[in-house]
């Protein structure tokens, strides 16, 4: 296949767009692969592997988080996941797939049955805003509270047979491991001393709703249509009987595509965040974020003077110098979660590793070597890959207010430096050990 261009941060949209002038009526696949769950193992589980399971984890559901009477909680014991669990074969593989994806998101939102849309948005208390953001899949929406607090709501259409931005709407069972990695991400920020960060977006809450779209959002469509022009289709179309599945996320910024810092030192902070949350994740559950392009890092001021760290028990404080960084967006990521393996499958996606026109293009590429396109597999270079691809873009000088300074030259330095031996990392926990061990463990670091 011919290698095409697209724009950074927007390659779901470029070939979703190529792909319907002149493919899609010949069945090819989704560009973002499809949603699998499968165990972690590499061989598969006989019906006695699955009943040990079973009955550890009836065992071990007393530690669990309860869903009831923690309004807040997104969790859900292992039992109630995987009984619903079977086989399916796709491409001559197995996988574990849920049975009941539809009860067990109802279940995670708290709900019986899909509600109502306008009833969806009273019962979270907040005004919409004005449309933030935008994907293939959906549309993003900042609200505020009562209390001044804001909100991100992204609504993502699902189950219908309307072909929406040129795409079929995804399943109960595709979105479902989106649902659960973004609450365990979320999760993270709960005081753990093994394993804490709040440098992933913060999940408020998880709803299924069933409507058309309220005026009031379409009008907010219309006008982010207007003022940004809009790649998307227009939701008016969406009809009566159109499910949906809502994300209320915390508010965490500007993404880092064309943000400006004051000097270098702010950039090196954010990246050190990023870093580090990279860290904690892959450690705690095998993660690969897998798409951690400049859309997908946000920024915002911050008081703080500091962010704390916990890896495998060890504190690590850094210097915000000012900027809070947030990493969103689990669209290709890998999971591992209770024994199961949740990930995306893009062994089939030709057209995902033909584009051309930036280095994030080239980061798909390395990913699909380093997994040697058996995307289940934990290949914690690629979240490496990704830290490559970001300092990359902060050695960019337009990013940047206050040149002239010595702490910023002295830190571009340094960023450039880093760059060079970035990649002889197999891990972000390499990163993180080698450049942020404790002052007590200064003396064993690898020169």
């Amino acid at each position: 296949m011919d290698k095409m261009d697209c724009k950074p941060g927007k390659w779901r949209k470029s070939m979703s767009q190529r792909r319907t002038s002149n493919s899609r009526r010949e069945g090819s696949c989704s560009i973002a692969g499809s949603r699998r769950i499968t165990m972690h193992s590499g061989d598969q589980p006989t019906s006695q592997a699955l009943h040990d399971l079973l009955h550890q984890t009836a065992a071990d559901e007393s530690l669990l988080p309860s869903r009831h009477g923690q309004s807040d909680s997104h969790d859900v014991s292992v039992q109630e996941f995987i009984a619903p669990l079977s086989w399916k074969t796709f491409a001559d593989h197995q996988y574990l797939c849920p049975n009941r994806s539809k009860d067990e998101i109802l279940a995670r939102c708290g709900q019986r049955e899909p509600i109502m849309f306008d009833s969806a948005l009273e019962n979270l208390r907040m005004t919409v805003e004005r449309k933030i953001g935008e994907g293939v899949y959906g549309e993003v929406f900042l609200c505020k509270k009562a209390n001044g607090e804001r909100s991100v709501l992204k609504l993502i259409p699902i189950e219908g047979s309307l072909t929406i931005n040129g795409e079929k709407q995804k399943t109960f069972e595709e979105i479902l491991s989106e649902v659960i990695i973004s609450s365990q991400l979320s999760n993270l920020r709960q005081r753990n001393v093994q394993f804490c960060t709040d440098a992933f977006v913060e999940l408020r809450s998880v709803s299924c709703i069933v409507g058309r779209y309220p005026p009031r959002l379409v009008e907010l469509w219309d006008e982010y249509n207007s003022k940004h022009g809009s790649e998307n289709d227009s939701p008016i179309d969406f009809p009566n009987e159109q499910l949906y599945i809502v994300f209320e996320t915390a508010f965490g910024g500007s993404d880092l595509d064309g943000f400006r810092f004051r000097n270098a030192l702010q950039a090196f902070s954010v990246f050190a965040q990023v870093v580090l949350a990279l860290a904690v994740a892959e450690k705690r559950y095998d993660f690969e974020h897998r798409d951690l392009h400049t859309g997908n890092v946000l920024i915002e001021s911050t008081g703080e003077k500091e962010r704390t760290y916990y890896l495998l028990g060890e504190e690590i404080v850094i210097q915000t110098h000012g900027l809070k960084a947030t990493i969103i967006d689990y669209t290709l990521s890998r999971i591992v979660y209770n024994g199961l393996c949740l990930f995306n499958d893009l062994s089939t996606d030709e057209e995902l590793f033909t584009a051309e026109g930036d280095y994030q293009f080239e980061i798909y590429r390395n990913m699909k070597t380093a997994l040697k396109n058996q995307w289940d597999v934990f290949a914690p270079k690629t979240n490496v890959y990704w830290l490559h691809y970001l300092l990359a873009k902060l050695t960019s000088a337009r990013n940047y207010r206050d040149k002239s300074s010595k702490g910023h030259r002295t830190t571009m330095q340094t960023i450039r430096e880093l760059s060079d031996v970035l990649l002889q990392f197999n891990s972000v926990q390499e990163i993180a050990r080698h450049y942020f061990a404790p002052e007590s463990n200064a003396d064993n670091k690898e020169n």
